[in-house]
């Protein structure tokens, strides 16, 4: 049993090691060629009759392939898996996936040469588990040969669906046969023999019973038929198609001059940023669906999954300095994947102090709106319309009310006097609401930032790590070693990327604090000074649809992406916040996804999972408590990524399309998001957030020493720029 299990140890080490080996995968890609889909007429044995072929050739070395004819290369084979019992035709998952059942040539696919690899490999890492002299045991050996076959016809099978342009599927239960695990089922086995080159007469089940019967050797080519094999379409490959339908690069020339980046270039310019996020918006779906219909996400993925604030903050990142992993790959899947992280302000309904205060501003919101429902006179002649403000610094840092498509949009710009957060403007809102609702709104717009500043800290460093970033190179001083680079300590790049990632979020992303002592003397050569409000705006919005003469649901807000770090949108009570999910490239509604957390956690804890409402008990004085009823939705923050994050994140975070549809005579939709923008006091160093210039790229090297003002201005796309 000691043994059996040093050696699935080995099995398992080794085949990691081998699948994530840069060498092998250029060997596999090797292994791809021409692999024709042709009728299969099969034998009383079960193998098709254009199987039983001689190879022109027993040569074991691995050539350079391209498209070669089936009569010079063997007859491979691929249909579609029939299930036992019914008469014809495949079957496919839910997923996609569908079974094939498939013939394999092995001097097609160098089954002989790649095999004695997979063996070199097992018994490299085998000697190493026994003491030095103890012979590997023999029962052992055929676990081994067994393992290098399986793997060798995996890889085979791998290349020839490649061809067909299809992926292996993970291994799952089987749709027509019901097992589970296998990535195919080994129907017919044939040898070649090593030195006519024909195939033998003996057929097997299986790889271990031609290992048992002593018949096959490593290195030794064999055919064999496998079924059920699980497959899904691959991807397109942009980059060829973009070749086929522009051959001679006239449109890529064309959209070069044009300052436009074709969707398989990465985006060198700043330019190219605006006017590829400005293409993205443009080809996105305009058609829209109600909530029974639209893309709501996909419980229990991780990508779409709710994550819990306290995971973000720095107190959660590992005791060394460095990111924790977790939350690392789950905010990364989610922004790179799905273009938004879904939060949970509560903990799980543990931690209310945040969802307090967004309950509080919903309060104020709706206050606001009914008051000009209830008095226009308040739109027409109180509140200013939309205007710099006094003392910003800025053009952009307007402020003001506005209206558009006849009252099925109005908002309200405010944003917070720096150092003051309780001083809004313009100072008419509070007019309106009083000061107590303007604390409210404060301490959201506090709650909602400290989320934002933590997900640019996290994106910002795994950027940075992605591409070594942070790795200290110096040149060896010990004439013993090679000339050329050594790193100190493996984990002081990540976490430099940390420290480099947190004076980002402090120093660049405007939360209406003054900046702080320290950076002002670290930044007194790059720092121009900035104005006393905020770059940052907290805009209360409501959404309308009265002009639509169906039950149709309409944009009201079209397709577009944000000048921000990160766009923060607490969760609404009425859905019609759409991001563009670049993986599903369907628009995505994650306000339901947000509501079916809400659901799926009251029915684990016994609770009405329609309820829109919890009770709460907060502290009320000595030993005393009061109760607290909150809106569901207050527990749940949206953060988007914008265009900076974009540019911080060196292009790996694609910034959010999104837009707002609403439901004629449907119920408003009240908004209240937090727009997280740069300080326009500070100029972009490089260095000092990025690290290493060398790997900083063209992108980033364009903003060094740009005021964060200016850097704003050269993101917009070609058609806003100043003539």
């Amino acid at each position: 049993k000691k043994q059996l299990f040093s050696a699935f140890c080995i099995l398992n080490s080794v085949n990691a090691a081998f699948l994530s080996n840069t060498q092998q995968q250029q060997q596999h890609a090797q292994l791809s060629k021409s692999f024709t889909s042709t009728p299969a007429v099969t034998t009383s044995f079960g193998l098709p009759t254009t199987f039983l072929h001689t190879p022109k050739s027993t040569s074991s070395t691995v050539v350079n392939v391209g498209k070669m004819d089936t009569s010079d290369d063997g007859p491979n084979w691929i249909e579609p898996s029939i299930p036992t019992g019914l008469g014809g035709g495949s079957v496919k998952s839910s997923s996609g996936v569908e079974e094939y059942d498939m013939g394999i040539f092995g001097e097609s696919y160098q089954t002989g040469p790649l095999s004695q690899k997979m063996y070199d490999a097992l018994m490299t890492a085998a000697s190493k588990r026994f003491p030095p002299g103890q012979e590997i045991p023999s029962e052992l050996l055929d676990v081994y040969m067994t393992y290098a076959m399986d793997m060798t016809a995996r890889e085979a099978t791998k290349a020839a669906l490649d061809t067909n342009g299809l992926d292996m599927a993970e291994p799952e239960q089987s749709i027509t046969t019901g097992e589970d695990g296998l990535w195919g089922n080994i129907a017919n086995v044939q040898l070649i023999d090593l030195e006519t080159g024909e195939i033998e007469e003996e057929e097997y089940t299986s790889f271990q019973e031609a290992v048992e019967k002593g018949d096959w050797e490593p290195g030794q080519t064999f055919n064999f038929v496998v079924r059920n094999v699980p497959a899904s379409t691959k991807d397109i490959d942009i980059s060829q198609l973009l070749s086929a339908l522009d051959p001679e690069g006239a449109l890529r020339a064309e959209a070069k001059d044009k300052g436009m980046t074709m969707p398989d270039e990465d985006v060198e310019s700043l330019l190219a940023l605006g006017n590829d996020c400005e293409r993205r918006c443009e080809l996105s779906p305009r058609e829209a669906n109600d909530e029974s219909s639209v893309f709501s996400g996909k419980m229990g993925v991780r990508g779409y999954s709710v994550i819990s604030r306290s995971d973000l903050l720095q107190d959660s990142m590992n005791r060394d300095g460095t990111e924790n992993r977790a939350t690392l790959m789950h905010t990364m899947d989610a922004l790179v994947s799905h273009s938004c992280l879904i939060v949970d302000l509560s903990d799980g309904g543990t931690s209310y102090q945040s969802t307090m205060a967004l309950s509080k501003m919903w309060e104020a919101t709706s206050t606001f709106f009914t008051a000009i429902d209830e008095n226009p006179e308040l739109e027409t002649s109180t509140l200013p319309s939309m205007d710099v403000a006094e003392g910003a610094g800025s053009r952009h840092a307007v402020v003001g009310y506005a209206s558009y498509k006849d009252g099925d949009m109005r908002f309200v710009e405010t944003r917070f006097k720096r150092g003051g957060k309780a001083v809004m403007m313009p100072a008419e809102v509070e007019t309106i609401l009083g000061a107590d609702s303007i604390q409210s709104i404060a301490e959201s717009f506090d709650a909602m930032v400290g989320v934002g500043k933590d997900v640019v800290r996290i994106a910002t460093a795994a950027s940075s790590m992605e591409v070594d970033a942070f790795v200290e190179r110096k040149k060896s001083s010990s004439s013993n070693q090679p000339s050329g680079y050594m790193e100190e300590d493996e984990k002081m790049p990540f976490i430099r990327a940390s420290e480099a990632a947190i004076r980002l979020a402090d120093e660049l992303i405007d939360d209406s604090n003054p900046l702080k002592a320290e950076s002002i003397e670290a930044l007194e050569s790059t720092a121009v000074g900035e104005g006393s409000v905020s770059m940052s705006p907290h805009r209360l919005c409501r959404y309308s649809n009265t002009q639509q003469k169906e039950e149709v649901m309409d944009e009201v807000f079209g397709a577009h992406t944000d000048t921000t770090f990160v766009t923060l949108i607490p969760a609404a009570s009425v859905s019609g916040l759409e991001v563009y999910d670049e993986d599903a490239a369907v628009w995505f509604r994650p306000e339901l996804m947000a509501r079916k957390h809400w659901e799926a956690e009251r029915r684990e804890r016994g609770e009405d999972p329609s309820a829109l409402t919890e009770t709460i008990q907060i502290a009320a004085g000595d030993d005393e408590t009061e109760e607290v009823v909150i809106p569901w939705h207050a527990r749940y923050l949206i953060v988007m990524p914008g265009e900076l994050l974009q540019l911080t994140s060196r292009n790996e975070i694609p910034a959010a399309v999104h837009r707002v549809v609403a439901a004629r005579e449907g119920q408003s939709r009240l908004s209240a998001p937090v727009l997280l923008r740069a300080r326009t006091g500070i100029k972009m160093n490089v260095e000092r957030y990025f690290g290493n210039l060398d790997v900083a790229g063209p992108l980033l090297m364009e903003c060094q020493g740009i005021p964060m003002e200016d850097l704003h201005d050269a993101m917009q796309p070609s058609s806003m720029q100043k003539q």
